[in-house]
C-alpha cells in the first residue's frame, strides 16, 4: 500500500505539504482488525462497571400506645409524670395552684381596709345676669292682624284663550310688546296644548318680514299664528336692517271683555 501512495503522480510546481485529500482504498484486514480492538474495549469497560444493588429496607408501621389513667392518687401523679417529661411542657396555671385562694383572700382584706373616696358637693355661686329686655309683652302681638279680602272667583265662561309670546334668543324679554293684537283664528285643544316656536326676521323698524314655524310647520294653526305674528311690532334697539329672532308661543285664559280682576 506505501508503494502505490508512493507513486501517484504530483503536479509540477506542488508544495511538499500538499495533502492528498482521496482517501486510500480500504482492505477486508483493517475492517477486521477494527472490529477486534472495539470488541476488546467494550468487553474491558462492561467487566469493570459495577452496579451496586441494595434492597429496600421494610418500613416501620406507625403504632403509639395508649395508657388509661384513673382518677385516683396514682393516675393523677402518672399524668404530672407524664406532662413534665413529654415533649411538650405543661403551662402553669394559677387557678390550679393551691395558694391562688389564700392569696386572693389576703388582697381582698388589704383592699376593705381603705376608705372609698366620696367627694363632697359645694354650692356653685350665685350668677349676676342682666335681666333680658323684653321687646314686647306677653301675649301682645306685635304686627297688625292682616285682613283677607273675598273676592269672587272669575267665571270660566267669561274667559277666553290668547295667545302669548316669550323670547328664546336673540332677544330680551323687555323687547315683547305688553299689547298684542287679537288672535282672529279658530283655537281648539290640540293647538292651545302643543308647543309653537317660531323664527321670526325683523326689519330695523321691529316689524315682522319673515316667520317660519320650527315645530308642526304643517299642522293646523301654524298658518294663523305665522299671520298674527306679522302684525306685532317688536321693541329693537338694533341698528342692523334686518336680524334673525326665535320666539315660543304659549295660550293663556285672558277675561274675554278685555278687564283684569285682580
Amino acid at each position: 500500500m506505501a508503494s502505490n501512495a508512493a507513486k501517484q503522480p504530483r503536479l509540477m510546481n506542488t508544495p511538499e505539504w500538499v495533502f492528498p485529500w482521496r482517501g486510500r482504498k480500504k482492505t477486508f484486514f483493517s475492517m477486521l482488525v477494527a472490529h477486534v480492538i472495539a470488541g476488546v474495549a467494550f468487553i474491558l469497560l462492561l467487566g469493570a462497571v459495577r452496579v451496586k444493588v441494595v434492597s429496600p429496607k421494610p418500613m416501620i408501621p406507625r403504632k403509639a400506645s395508649l395508657i388509661y389513667l384513673t382518677d385516683d392518687a396514682q393516675g393523677r401523679t402518672l399524668a404530672l409524670q407524664a406532662q413534665e417529661g413529654g415533649p411538650f411542657p405543661s403551662r402553669f396555671e394559677p387557678s390550679q395552684w393551691a395558694g391562688m385562694a389564700a392569696l386572693e383572700n389576703e388582697a381582698m382584706a388589704a383592699t376593705r381596709q381603705v376608705k372609698p373616696y366620696v367627694p363632697q358637693l359645694r354650692e356653685l355661686p350665685k350668677e349676676t345676669r342682666i335681666a333680658p329686655m323684653e321687646l314686647a309683652a306677653k301675649g301682645e302681638l306685635v304686627f297688625p292682624k292682616r285682613q283677607l279680602v273675598a273676592r269672587p272667583a272669575s267665571d270660566p265662561a267669561k274667559m277666553k284663550l290668547v295667545p302669548t309670546i316669550y323670547p328664546l334668543s336673540g332677544i330680551p324679554a323687555e323687547a315683547i310688546p305688553a299689547e298684542l293684537p287679537p288672535f282672529t283664528g279658530a283655537l281648539d285643544s290640540a293647538m292651545t296644548a302643543a308647543s309653537w316656536r317660531f323664527l321670526v326676521r325683523l326689519n330695523a323698524q321691529g316689524g315682522v318680514t319673515e316667520c317660519v314655524s320650527l315645530e308642526k310647520g304643517g299642522e293646523a294653526g301654524a298658518l294663523e299664528l305665522e299671520t298674527w305674528l306679522h302684525g306685532i311690532q317688536f321693541r329693537t334697539t338694533s341698528e342692523k336692517p334686518f336680524r334673525w329672532i326665535s320666539v315660543g308661543i304659549g295660550f293663556s285664559n285672558q277675561p274675554a271683555d278685555g278687564t283684569d280682576n285682580r
